[in-house]
């Protein structure tokens, strides 16, 4: 039987036992309205309000200030929407970044065409970071919004967030961070970082798809994106998804717990895809670095093969990798965050995303570059021999 290396853990990661043991009871007995006024309800109201307090405890904030939404993109949308309307004034200008996630930038694209809205877009430099400086170089009168990712999706970059951060509060500028593929891999904490909005989303750490989380700073004005029922304090209504809801919960208590280790241990991991690779295999190249990115995602370029047909052939004996983000997987268009990096057409177009989860092995990594070396010198031979004849 062929052994399974899963490696796309960017795109989403296996559901935690822990978390799925959690959330049977309100799949099952306990599956009452929130908004009902007798038991069921208020055992799936108290579950809520515990599963708030658990995410808020994760990243520093008061469980007030936790909005559960259907994910990272209408957790994004809703400030991406909610604060420039809400601030609305004749020529509103946005800040945000070449690499963003595209729940980020297509929300820009909309307010530009269809409400006037002017969107600066920050190009990083050759390894994915973004330049405080560059922030405050762009800032304007008319600025209203400044929304920076964690965590790159793609490469791994990880931005000035803190440094960003204190340049919006000087200015009084609502600043927020898409830090989906961050929280239960770094420390987070709102308010060191002097974020004023953050987002979210439970099936990147061990939780649960189609449940996200939306803080929102105690103070902060915003229109709600779904009206109805008034749930959520009348900023997200709808009934909610309790069991989701309480699997988010539980994953976001159990990435806190394995906070203090796992930095390290995807170091160790990445080391040794790095090092075998380098003793196998030559012609290839990081689309990274160790300074500047996290430890769990590598993004390579191998000479000569494409990035298409190596996953593809991957996916075959069962190693799953990325040739870019999840989300926008059925686009056809190069990649937007290496474009952003200064990378080649044909760099691009070779590239494959290696993304390490949690529940990653020493062993997965070595079966995986087992797979990965022949298929890569299989694909070499096969160009050459195509270009001979």
């Amino acid at each position: 039987m062929t052994r399974s290396v899963y490696l796309d853990n960017n795109a989403t990661t296996p559901l935690d036992p822990g978390v799925y043991d959690s959330m049977l009871p309100y799949l099952r007995e306990d599956f009452g309205n929130p908004s009902s006024s007798y038991s069921l309800g208020f055992r799936a109201k108290k579950a809520i309000q515990h599963a708030r307090t658990q995410v808020a405890t994760l990243i520093g904030a008061q469980s007030r200030e936790i909005l559960f939404t259907s994910g990272g993109s209408e957790a994004n949308s809703t400030i991406l929407m909610g604060v420039p309307l809400q601030r609305r004034t004749s020529g509103g200008h946005i800040i945000t970044t070449l690499i963003e996630h595209p729940a980020i930038l297509n929300a820009c694209e909309f307010l530009q065409e269809r409400f006037g809205y002017t969107i600066t877009y920050l190009a990083p430099d050759a390894h994915g970071v973004v330049d405080p400086e560059d922030v405050r170089r762009a800032l304007r009168p008319e600025t209203v919004l400044v929304t920076v990712m964690m965590i790159n999706n793609e490469v791994g970059s990880i931005q000035p967030i803190r440094e960003i951060g204190e340049i919006c509060r000087e200015q009084g500028i609502h600043f927020h961070c898409d830090a989906v593929q961050a929280i239960g891999k770094i420390e987070v904490d709102v308010n060191e970082l002097l974020v004023d909005s953050l987002s979210a989303s439970a099936h990147k750490l061990g939780g649960p798809k189609g449940v996200g989380a939306l803080y929102v700073k105690t103070g902060v004005d915003y229109l709600p994106l779904i009206h109805g029922g008034g749930q959520e304090t009348g900023m997200r209504s709808g009934t909610e998804n309790v069991a989701g809801i309480v699997g988010f919960g539980m994953a976001a208590e159990l990435a806190g717990e394995r906070l203090p280790d796992v930095q390290a241990r995807m170091e160790v991991l990445r080391d040794l895809f790095l090092r075998e690779l380098a003793a196998r295999l030559d012609q290839w190249t990081w689309n990274g670095s160790a300074q500047a990115c996290y430890p769990s995602t590598l993004n390579l370029s191998f000479e000569g093969i494409r990035g298409e047909a190596l996953q593809a052939m991957l996916n075959q004996m069962q190693v799953y990798v990325s040739i870019g983000s999840a989300c926008s997987s059925t686009s056809t268009k190069l990649s937007h965050v290496l474009q952003a990096m200064g990378k080649s057409v044909e760099e691009i177009r070779s590239a494959i995303r290696f993304s390490i989860g949690f529940q990653t092995t020493e062993e997965d990594i070595l079966h995986a570059l087992d797979v990965l070396t022949g298929l890569v010198e299989r694909l070499r031979s096969m160009s050459t021999k195509l270009v001979k004849g």
